[in-house]
């Protein structure tokens, strides 16, 4: 009995190979670090952060395009009435008075431009640059932040998926013990001996029902948790892709560092330190550029004024005006300005705002991200404990309910020794898997407070360290 409860363990814990229809593409394969290099890659997530550092790229651009010159024009063409001479041309050979001939049209051309080059503006643009340029990487600190949050969601959905699959062989194993011990009470229970009764056949009966729900959960699970992560990698749902994983893995052999060594790590890495310190930055140099926002540009400029019409007659005379034939160019530097002290005031003072916001944020991250790793780090080493205690609780779980269905089919046991053995085989597993879940989630968890992606790719080199004093100053590794 008991060889070939083993064999029925052995086979509900391997997976036979899935045989591929012709021209059904082939199933790619994919690591839990596969799936996070994929979805850093292709995510809809990265890419709206991608186009938020374009976007603000865009503006520092606009901000730089201040010293470029610049051309203001006014050109059209248009008709125009003739004029003709009423009286004698004076001494200048020009005549004295005209009047308008309606009956007589032709074209009327105008031009006028102002070319400037901006020479300065006192401090609004270099206050203006540097507020865009720290607010660039500010922006490519979300970024990296957004990478290491999306990381951890991939990582979340990949364990879930495991969770709920590696449920199925143990409820193959449980279910089918549970029916050999119905098949070994019927037949007992048709010879009218009386050891078996009918509330023992409902008893496997329900338990049969128990088993049935839960691998209709455990195989929706599953799915669900698949689709999920297909989702976040922003693939299609009918992408054919499949976890390399068969179950939840193991416990990791690797011991963790000591918890300052975590706490150190978050100072130098975490995105959101760079993005408090270039938005600080960023914030005072904002406030700046609103201080000087009534400042004057100084500029240099040419003009050209050019109209022209064949209806009217040129004025030879320097004192007549001289309307529709004149080109009139010039030279000239001046100030632009639009001064109102008031409001750059105001603005400043709103600016101030912001600075202080930053200066909150920058306080409450100095004690907030240490506590983030401590948090992470502690639930690690609970994790792990615990899963530890479960893998003995699931291993003893199992004998009770091989032990339990081979005595019943035996005829040595009773109904309720099956279910109880049943009942503390799928809690101790449940515990397992939990224990499980939670240790490689806690990992992923402390990769992500300190600032990682948990791929093996170089620190990002974060120019800023979070002033923070832990009182850490070392702890063993469990």
């Amino acid at each position: 009995m008991s060889s070939v409860l083993i064999a029925v363990a052995a086979l509900s814990l391997t997976q036979a190979p899935v045989a591929l229809a012709p021209g059904e593409p082939a199933i790619r394969k994919m690591t839990m670090d596969d799936c996070v290099r994929e979805a850093l890659g292709a995510s809809g997530q990265m890419m709206e952060q991608r186009g938020k550092i374009r976007e603000w790229e865009g503006r520092l651009k606009e901000v730089e395009s201040t010293f470029w010159p610049k051309l203001q024009g006014l050109t059209y063409l248009a008709p125009i009435y003739g004029v003709k001479a009423v009286n004698a041309p004076s001494l200048y050979h020009v005549p004295t008075s005209y009047v308008r001939d309606f009956s007589s049209w032709g074209p009327y051309f105008k031009f006028q431009g102002i070319l400037a080059q901006p020479l300065g503006t006192f401090g609004r643009y270099d206050s203006g640059k540097e507020a865009a340029t720290e607010r660039i990487e500010v922006q490519k600190a979300m970024y990296e932040s957004a990478r290491n949050a999306l990381a951890l969601e991939v990582r979340k959905y990949y364990l879930l998926h495991l969770y709920a699959k590696s449920f199925l062989p143990s409820l193959d194993l449980a279910n089918r013990l549970l029916k050999e011990a119905q098949t070994k009470a019927e037949e007992e229970f048709k010879t009218g001996s009386g050891s078996v009764t009918q509330v023992d056949l409902n008893k496997l009966k329900y338990g049969g029902g128990e088993l049935a729900k839960a691998q209709i959960q455990a195989d929706i699970g599953a799915k669900l948790a698949l689709a999920a992560l297909k989702h976040t990698m922003g693939m299609p749902q009918n992408a054919p892709i499949d976890v390399v994983d068969t179950v939840l893995p193991p416990i990791p052999n690797d011991a963790l560092k000591p918890l300052a060594t975590y706490i150190d790590r978050a100072a130098e890495r975490r995105p959101e330190v760079a993005q408090l310190f270039h938005g600080e930055k960023a914030a005072r140099a904002f406030k700046r550029a609103e201080m000087f926002s009534s400042n004057p540009t100084a500029f240099v400029a040419a003009q050209l004024d050019l109209n022209w019409t064949p209806m009217w007659p040129v004025q030879d005379n320097p004192w007549a005006f001289e309307r529709f034939n004149l080109i009139s160019p010039g030279v000239a530097a001046g100030l632009q300005f639009d001064i109102d002290i008031a409001k750059s005031l105001a603005r400043e003072y709103g600016a101030q705002g912001l600075v202080e916001q930053i200066e909150g944020l920058k306080k409450f991250a100095a004690t907030g991200i240490p506590m983030e790793v401590r948090k992470a780090y502690d639930d690690t080493v609970q994790a792990e404990l615990m899963a530890r205690i479960a893998d003995e609780q699931s291993s003893a779980g199992k004998k009770w309910l091989v032990f339990a269905g081979a005595g019943y089919a035996a005829g040595t046991g009773e109904a309720k020794d099956v279910l109880e053995g049943l009942v503390a085989y799928m809690g101790a597993k449940r515990g397992l898997y939990d224990a499980l879940q939670a240790v490689h989630l806690a990992r992923a968890t402390l990769h992500y407070a300190t600032g990682s992606t948990g791929l093996e790719d170089p620190p990002q080199n974060h120019q800023p360290k979070v002033e923070a004093k832990s009182d850490v100053k070392s702890e063993a590794s469990p």
